[in-house]
């Protein structure tokens, strides 16, 4: 694969995409097979695996569930290596894998019964990737969604060096207010599932190094030819190793309501809506004016 940019010049994503790591989101693999128990997923199911990276938990749902999963992911290059995955483990019949965008999935509504992600929406407009979820979700369709939260409240200055590190984009939340914004979007059942705070061993990039087949086959040959990137790797964990106190990660789930017409709503039911929007969008938006004027 073509290197077009220096390593210190990628963003999180384009080094992730390079590298071709399949799980780098909190608790890595381990977390998502625990999240995957939990779900329980039948093969009866239809499947949506935003950002899907790789393929590394699209093809294992499918081996391990029988189910159809499609996988979409911004990055072609990923793309191309989640299609190779799926027929070296034999679960192409199983998977679809296409570039699409989180925000305008080319689906039709009420589509899928299930929509996971894995660490994608921190980086992201919370609430509008999760319209856009509910949007393709069957009636009583579900989304589970694993992301990074937010502990204690994070200082400024470790807030710039977390958006050096990820991205500008990147905005953990605290439990409370990943439910809100699921709720605004217009799920019920809002809950999260196994939550845990981020340890040593749920590190996100290095430990995958050494775990996925489908990186360590050209691994060896990108560190041997890229003098920075151990340097740009460890920076991203040393980040997340000196600061484990301030961050967990959990499994957002919820459920699309089998009646959706919102003229059914009863009076409270809708002053409720209202509010809850309302006050979601104003949490956000005071949040982001104390980060964006350093304030304590």
């Amino acid at each position: 694969m073509e290197q077009v940019k220096k390593v210190e010049e990628m963003n999180y994503f384009e080094l992730i995409a390079w590298l071709g790591i399949g799980s780098s989101h909190p608790g890595g693999f381990p977390a998502t097979r625990q999240n995957l128990n939990i779900l329980q997923v039948k093969p009866e199911e239809y499947i949506l695996d935003a950002g899907c990276g790789s393929g590394l938990t699209a093809c294992y749902l499918a081996k391990n569930s029988g189910c159809r999963i499609i996988g979409i992911d911004i990055n072609s290059q990923m793309i191309d290596k989640a299609r190779l995955r799926a027929e070296q483990e034999g679960v192409a019949h199983l998977t679809e894998f296409k570039v699409a965008d989180v925000y305008n999935l080319p689906y039709a509504n009420d589509f899928f019964d299930l929509i996971i992600a894995e660490s994608i929406t921190v980086f992201l407009d919370k609430v509008k990737v999760y319209r856009e979820f509910y949007r393709v979700l069957k009636p009583k369709g579900r989304v589970a969604d694993l992301e990074m939260v937010l502990l204690h409240e994070l200082p400024s200055n470790l807030r710039r060096q977390m958006k050096d590190c990820f991205g500008p984009g990147t905005d953990p939340l605290f439990f409370e207010e990943w439910l809100n914004v699921l709720k605004e979007a217009g799920f019920q059942d809002a809950e999260i599932k196994n939550p845990q705070a981020l340890t040593n061993k749920a590190n996100i990039i290095m430990n995958e190094l050494k775990n996925d087949w489908l990186l360590i086959k050209d691994l060896a040959n990108k560190i041997t030819s890229t003098p920075g990137l151990l340097t740009r790797l460890q920076k991203n964990a040393g980040f997340m190793k000196r600061n484990l106190g301030y961050f967990g990660f959990g499994l957002i789930c919820g459920r699309k309501p089998t009646q959706t017409f919102p003229e059914k709503l009863g009076f409270k039911e809708r002053v409720w809506k209202i509010l809850l929007r309302l006050a979601t969008r104003l949490t956000l938006r005071l949040k982001n004016l104390k980060h964006e004027y350093n304030l304590n």
